[in-house]
């Protein structure tokens, strides 16, 4: 997921031919990445706050959950992102030998778990918000997600024990 502190329009209705002025005081754009991986067996989210999303990141983080869950094995169930896709994060995988990425479906972010837990965080956290420090915001995001248990279903079957 990617935190902005940029100004941005979803929906809006003019008169055709106006345009909404819309402005911004935060010096220009800064954006901060969270990762997120959600448990589907006990509903706890891992969030990571970084600075990019790459391939080294992702293997760095996929090291943290790893030491998260050193015994398991750890099913990640991921979109098409390239930085999922990586020489270097493929290489961890490998080297593990107890991670298997299953990717979803194109264009289709309604079945993937953690699209779910975005969309609440921002809901509770970012949303009609102007976001003056992306840092300060981006902690209390992480903060949130760490701190919430996310039940989900799976074709109305719970998965949490």
């Amino acid at each position: 997921m990617i935190l902005t502190t940029e100004t941005t329009i979803q929906k809006v209705w003019l008169p055709e031919g106006e345009f909404p002025k819309i402005t911004c005081t935060t010096g220009g754009r800064k954006r901060r990445n969270v990762y997120g991986f959600l448990n589907l067996k006990t509903g706890q989210e891992h969030a990571f706050k970084t600075e990019y999303q790459n391939m080294y990141q992702t293997r760095d983080i996929l090291k943290e959950i790893r030491s998260i869950y050193p015994n398991k094995n750890i099913v990640l169930l991921w979109d098409n992102a390239g930085w999922h896709k990586g020489s270097v994060v493929q290489e961890y995988i490998k080297k593990d030998k107890r991670i298997v990425p299953i990717p979803f479906p194109r264009y289709a972010p309604e079945e993937n778990p953690q699209e779910h837990v975005w969309k609440q965080g921002r809901s509770r956290c970012t949303h009609n918000r102007f976001i003056e420090n992306i840092d300060e915001a981006t902690d209390e995001l992480v903060a949130y997600f760490n701190e919430t248990t996310f039940p989900y279903s799976l074709f109305g079957l719970s998965l949490i024990c």
